[in-house]
């Protein structure tokens, strides 16, 4: 299982997804959508054999599929509208709630924070 605990594995047409059944839901949920969007992409992870030169290929691919990952589980129109309920009840947004409310871990959260600015 990679770091993430997720794994896309293309292969001549068809691909398996691997997802560690020990992390928590929430990680769970992020590491299928993760690997789903790579399958989406047609791969972009780290292969046996790769020249280092690619490696800041890969980071680059992984960065905007984290991104891509926080726009579809937490949507910017719904943030949006959980940050103004916030702020017109005085309270501060944090990360966990973000991650309360959307189901998603708050690495996610935090990221779909990020975007919006």
């Amino acid at each position: 299982m990679a770091a993430g605990g997720g794994l896309y594995w293309p292969q001549e047409g068809w691909a398996a997804i691997l997802v560690d059944r020990a992390l928590p839901r929430r990680l769970r949920k992020a590491a299928l959508a993760h690997e789903l969007i790579h399958d989406e992409r047609r791969g972009g992870a780290v292969a046996t054999g790769m020249p280092p030169m690619w490696r800041a290929v890969v980071a680059r691919e992984e960065r905007q599929v984290d991104d891509e990952v926080a726009r579809r589980l937490v949507p910017a129109d719904e943030l949006r509208y959980l940050i103004e309920c916030l702020t017109a009840m005085g309270l501060p947004v944090e990360t966990w709630d973000v991650a309360r409310q959307f189901d998603v871990p708050d690495v996610v959260a935090q990221r779909a924070l990020d975007l919006l600015e």
